[in-house]
């Protein structure tokens, strides 16, 4: 049986991953295809929509929520 790499392996490497979140939001069908992920549809043109800027943004505030809570545990 193989693996297929999915939605949530998708998004877990573009959060950790800044050069391929970037190449991913710059082109994601060709990113996406060329990584070996198999994601829905609807997740490649929700892709299509998202501001690199904003994506940057929604990661640092995730980085900063998980350094927040890995302190205080």
């Amino acid at each position: 049986m193989s693996e297929t790499k999915g939605r949530e392996a998708l998004i877990g490497r573009a959060l950790i991953d800044a050069d391929f979140r970037s190449r991913l939001l710059q082109a994601p069908e060709a990113t996406i295809a060329a990584e070996g992920y198999t994601v829905p549809a609807e997740l490649v043109e929700q892709l299509k929509s998202v501001d690199p800027d904003q994506a940057a943004a929604a990661v640092a505030d995730f980085d900063a929520a998980f350094a927040d809570r890995k302190a205080a545990s």
